[in-house]
């Protein structure tokens, strides 16, 4: 199993913190921020984002980068849309979806792995890639005539709750299980935290890699769908910013960027950081100008809340050590927290 290590309480303490002190400042500064149907607003608007974060988690947590996620959204919501406006069929319409998702990260891991080159600049070129796809495809326009059995899961409510969020509480639980539970998990880990020490230890780090970004496909399909079924149409430019929210999510929840230490959970919160911060803003009535600019800040603060992260355990004298290369040592820096 991972190394499990306790954190610093000033690191475990601040996502929890933050969302407590924003908690009180939009309850005296608004009338409904903690209505029942503010809180389930925020809850429908996070799902997008939360699952799309879920996913770039695993690529996070094995020390590698997504750039492409956003257009990934746009594309497989597309091909679903397509697929179902042809044949009338949700299911093949989804199944198309996770396809195409898949072989999307498939294509993002094997051009990580083939050509060596940074993930950074690998997703960078797919994404832009997947964005001329899609509007190809699309011919620049939305995609209608879908099956009007969908329209059900753009308003419905099991038990009261928007199906979009179960659809986000149902990628959670199978995302934290693959994270922190299976031995999938540990090989994510072990492979960010110490790539050379996971190979020394057998591990196919290169195999394990891929698969990362596979699932980041998968999980950018289910968003994709999920977004195509709220609109009741399929969008060219829904996935647009997405991309950096997700990463913003991942490191303010409190994954390293760097990889070997991630929780699904943390992810969450940090979805659920930023989608109070707009929520107060909309119910402020701040304009979007000014909402831009606090996005802005919400990117800064993930960065710093890395560094306060960092400088945390300097301070508590247990800074990470020098890559080790003895095979017993190669999961050591993988952490689930």
């Amino acid at each position: 199993m991972p190394h499990e290590e306790k954190s610093p309480a000033l690191e475990d303490a601040f996502v929890p913190l933050l969302l407590v002190v924003l908690a009180v400042v939009l309850t005296f500064s608004t009338d409904s921020f903690l209505s029942s149907g503010n809180v389930l607003n925020v809850l429908s608007s996070m799902a997008i984002l939360a699952i799309v974060a879920f996913g770039q988690t695993f690529v996070i947590a094995g020390g590698g980068f997504d750039l492409s996620v956003g257009a990934q959204v746009a594309l497989h919501g597309a091909v679903g849309a397509i697929v179902m406006r042809e044949t009338q069929s949700i299911a093949l319409g989804l199944a198309a979806a996770v396809l195409s998702g898949v072989v999307f990260g498939l294509l993002n891991g094997l051009l990580v792995i083939a050509l060596k080159v940074h993930p950074f600049m690998i997703t960078l070129g797919t994404s832009v890639i997947g964005v001329g796809v899609t509007l190809i495809l699309t011919h620049a326009e939305s995609v209608g005539g879908l099956p009007a059995s969908i329209a059900g899961f753009g308003v419905g409510r099991p038990l009261g709750v928007p199906w979009i969020v179960w659809l986000m509480i149902v990628c959670f639980a199978v995302s934290a299980f693959l994270l922190s539970v299976s031995p999938f998990g540990l090989r994510v880990l072990s492979s960010g935290g110490n790539r050379e020490a996971a190979r020394l230890a057998g591990l196919r780090v290169e195999r394990t890699i891929v698969a990362t970004f596979v699932l980041a496909g998968a999980f950018a399909a289910v968003a994709g769908m999920a977004t195509t079924a709220r609109l009741q149409s399929a969008q060219p430019t829904v996935g647009e910013g997405l991309e950096l929210f997700s990463v913003a999510a991942v490191v303010l929840g409190g994954s390293a960027l760097h990889g070997g230490r991630a929780a699904v959970w943390r992810t969450l919160l940090g979805v659920l950081v930023i989608s109070v911060i707009q929520n107060g803003l909309n119910l402020n009535g701040v304009g979007d100008a000014w909402q831009e600019v606090a996005v802005g800040i919400v990117f800064i603060l993930a960065m710093s809340a890395e560094l306060l992260r960092r400088f945390s355990r300097l301070r508590t004298g247990r800074k990470e050590a020098p890559p080790r290369t003895t095979v017993a040592d190669a999961p050591a820096k993988a952490t689930v927290t």
